[in-house]
């Protein structure tokens, strides 16, 4: 029983994620944009395991100075190629238009456009809520 708990737990919790990405994609494509300058654009992999790209941006948004870390809703993969590819187009220093959340200006994104892997989440969480189904009814 604790099994299939931990399954309803963990589906409702990707399906809450992939409904929340899902909304932030389509959002994000109304957002309002400024100039931002990138200041940092790399892969860090001093820790194989723990690889990730990393990207930092400063916008300023009704004379207010953000710091964006988000290329964009979607997802980017593991491998260090895929990683690459995130950072890539951004070299530190190069001007950017950044889309920013009218509602909370700090919430930013580089790539507008990018579909969120939501629905790669959303089939997670159904996976979990039948296996809490399974491990109920068996």
């Amino acid at each position: 029983m604790v099994f299939a708990a931990l399954s309803l737990f963990a589906g409702a919790a990707l399906v809450w994620l992939s409904l929340w990405l899902k909304l932030r994609s389509d959002q994000c494509l109304h957002w309002p944009s400024v100039t931002g300058r990138i200041t940092e654009s790399r892969v860090d992999d001093e820790h194989l395991e723990m690889m990730k790209p990393i990207l930092r941006y400063h916008y300023e948004v009704g004379g207010q100075i953000y710091v964006g870390f988000r290329a964009s809703f979607s997802g980017y993969g593991v491998s260090r190629t895929a990683m690459d590819a995130v950072v890539k187009p951004y070299d530190q220093g190069r001007m950017v238009r950044v889309y920013y959340n009218p509602r909370n200006p700090a919430s930013a994104v580089l790539d507008n456009t990018a579909q969120s892997d939501w629905l790669y989440w959303f089939m997670f969480g159904v996976g979990f809520f039948i296996l809490a189904a399974y491990l109920t009814l068996r």
